[in-house]
């Protein structure tokens, strides 16, 4: 036997020495899935199939490829209906939204996974792969998973197969399906269910942690960027605060002692306080906004503009809405 072929044995038998040495991770339960809750008045449980409004929405929901279960409350005669989809649901949908995830990074060097450093591009659903899991264990993180269902259940995109709750037609102006069936007494409410897991975790790391840093990524995965860079600019603004509460602290402790001198609490640092204010308030400003596009940059949200919407209530009145201009998706006002 030739030197090349033993030297390639002992080889091949180091690198199975390795792998019989390497402790295999445990399976991972599948992360819960996140749910819309509708609720549902029930006054009897022998009610027909046929005209029972839930079981007819169920039956639709059921049929648009959603996970749907029923949990019914005899005492409280009430029935809660929740609604998810399975991954691979959510994939399809959130390739048609266009819905944006982080790609994968690996440092050049070792080889290991850098978290939260990847590119955001749109999703595809033939690289599912390529893309970075969210902290909770899936591929979608609950607040990208509850933005799917509403795309799901709005029936905006005929490819999402939605389950056509309502026609279209009978939807009022500012209204959702789901708003509408509420409005005519189909359903008796709505509403987003927690991730029970993920909010008690960021209450014991956010809530009633008062020395450390607040999880900013995590804010941002469970509830959105919008209320993430609310709680930046909170925890920018306090941060900024003790500078003036220190200085202010001490232009207190002079002006007592010139009230107890002088009879009055003028005293020379009181101007220079009011210039040491203006100065701080535009250090404030721009560090404001060094730190919002910065964050806009990582989250890539550099694009995004907020458009104020007006209420349902003003949108729906007689008074002040008169006609919908169809060509421009908007709405002329008429006379009060």
């Amino acid at each position: 036997m030739s030197s090349r072929h033993v030297s390639g044995r002992k080889s091949k038998e180091q690198s199975y020495r390795q792998l019989a040495n390497v402790e295999l991770e445990a399976p991972r339960p599948p992360p819960p899935l996140a749910s819309i809750c509708l609720v549902f008045e029930t006054e009897a449980s022998t009610i027909s199939a046929a005209n029972n409004h839930r079981q007819q929405i169920v039956d639709k929901l059921r049929a648009s490829d959603l996970l749907v279960t029923e949990n019914v409350l005899a005492d409280r005669k009430e029935a809660y209906v929740l609604i998810s989809a399975s991954e691979k649901r959510l994939q399809q949908v959130a390739d048609l939204m266009g819905l944006k995830l982080r790609l994968l990074l690996r440092d050049m060097d070792s080889g290991q996974l850098e978290k939260q450093e990847g590119a955001w591009t749109p999703f595809q659903q033939h690289l599912a792969g390529l893309y970075e899991h969210s902290s909770e264990g899936g591929l979608f993180s609950s607040n990208q998973q509850l933005r799917i269902l509403e795309y799901i259940l709005a029936d905006e995109d005929e490819r999402a197969m939605g389950p056509q709750l309502i026609a279209k037609e009978k939807v009022e102006l500012g209204n959702s399906a789901l708003d509408q069936l509420v409005k005519n007494k189909v359903i008796k409410n709505f509403f987003h269910m927690h991730n029970a897991l993920r909010r008690d975790d960021l209450v014991k790391r956010w809530v009633f942690d008062w020395t450390g840093r607040q999880p900013i990524e995590d804010i941002r995965e469970y509830f959105g960027e919008k209320i993430a860079l609310y709680f930046v600019w909170l925890g920018f603004y306090t941060s900024m605060l003790w500078i003036p509460a220190i200085c202010g602290t001490f232009l207190i402790i002079s002006q007592i002692v010139s009230y107890s001198l002088t009879g009055s609490m003028d005293n020379p640092w009181v101007p220079l306080y009011c210039c040491f204010m203006s100065v701080w308030s535009i250090v404030l400003s721009v560090g404001w906004k060094r730190l919002e596009k910065s964050y806009q940059y990582e989250w890539d949200t550099l694009e995004f503009e907020e458009t104020e919407e007006e209420r349902k209530e003003f949108i729906q009145s007689e008074h002040t809405t008169a006609r919908l201009i169809a060509y421009k998706g908007t709405y002329e006002g008429g006379g009060g």
